[in-house]
């Protein structure tokens, strides 16, 4: 047979005859040595597709009950937190809802503002290059932050915590302005991860802002903004 043989050439012999593409396909399982079919290689094939098929199904309704689970806390929140009460009584608040909604988690609430009289539940006041020099990279002003964390940020991150935490999401409280940030972690590696969506968390961040800002610290925020 000549070397120069072209596609259609190929083509038009495999129609003529068929069982040559079942004996070119036959091969030979790696695994087990064994010579398989034509139709053994397509239910193969078919097989691998249904299985990543199934972890994308499987991925996506983590995916959704995860924002589910971030939506109805987050209606939570502004139900509840929007009532006139002391910043007390809202870091307490605040603590319930979270340990309710996200179990298996911590958190810890660091306030940029100078501290009231009476301490709250969960909370550190303390100065904004204060709190990024001792989380450093961990930390964006701008945007939430979520991953895998050591044991010695872990410590820093929820100081109340009497177990390992081992991934966290650090939100910035952000309204027009940086007025703190809320540290939420899991115990589990997989609690918080780089691809997972942002939104809801973002939405609480921006929220609680709002209420330390504007409900609780106007004059320490009036004050900042003066002098910015």
């Amino acid at each position: 047979m000549s070397n120069n043989v072209t596609f259609e050439a190929l083509q038009d012999h495999l129609k003529s005859h068929p069982e040559d593409l079942e004996r070119l396909i036959l091969g030979t399982e790696e695994s087990t040595g064994v010579a398989i079919s034509l139709p053994q290689r397509k239910f193969n094939l078919v097989s691998q597709k249904l299985s990543h098929a199934e972890a994308q199904i499987a991925e996506f309704i983590e995916v959704s009950r995860q924002n589910q689970t971030l939506f109805q806390l987050c209606h939570r929140l502004v139900e509840t937190l929007q009532r006139p009460q002391s910043i007390q009584d809202v870091t307490s608040v605040l603590a319930r809802l979270l340990q309710e909604t996200l179990s298996h988690h911590h958190h810890h609430l660091f306030v940029f503002k100078d501290a009231p009289v009476e301490p709250c539940t969960s909370t550190t006041f303390i100065k904004a290059s204060d709190f990024e020099g001792q989380v450093g990279g961990l930390f964006n002003p701008e945007k939430p932050v979520l991953g895998v964390i050591r044991q010695a940020e872990s410590e820093v991150l929820f100081p109340d915590s009497g177990s390992q935490v081992a991934s966290s999401a650090l939100l910035p409280l952000q309204c027009e302005g940086l007025h703190g940030a809320l540290a939420i972690g899991s115990e589990s590696a997989d609690g918080f991860h780089r691809d997972q969506d942002t939104l809801f968390i973002a939405f609480i961040g921006a929220f609680l802002a709002g209420l330390l800002a504007y409900r609780y610290f106007p004059a320490q925020t009036a004050s900042e903004h003066a002098s910015s």
